[in-house]
């Protein structure tokens, strides 16, 4: 089993989950910054099995397209016009071994009273 951390850009995360959602993916999202950009981002975490792994990055690299974001060359000369083209978005993949899995499910609390 593989725990895959992706950080991607927050515009594709809806279109992510309703991929991994229909390939029938679980995952859990934490909102986060970038640092260069300091854009919002999300921290996406997928559980998956040895052989899902190149499905799921398919799945990734097929909703989180790059996008060319302009910036000022100089922060003191903003007003001069001095923009630079740069290329955002995409994603970052970590793809780590589990050693172990449990989805815990506690009955819910009106169930567990009768």
């Amino acid at each position: 089993m593989k725990l895959i951390f992706a950080v991607v850009h927050d515009q594709d995360i809806d279109a992510l989950f309703r991929s991994l959602a229909s390939a029938g993916y679980r995952a859990t999202r934490i909102a986060s910054t970038g640092g260069y950009l300091r854009t919002a981002n999300a921290t996406v975490f997928i559980g998956v099995e040895d052989d899902q792994v190149a499905q799921c990055k398919s799945i990734i690299d097929q909703t989180c397209r790059r996008r060319i974001h302009r910036v000022p060359v100089d922060m003191t000369d903003i007003d001069q016009g001095s923009i630079a083209p740069v290329q955002r978005g995409g994603g970052v993949l970590f793809v780590m071994p589990v050693s172990r899995f449990e989805r815990i499910c506690p009955p819910l609390l009106a169930q567990a009273k009768r």
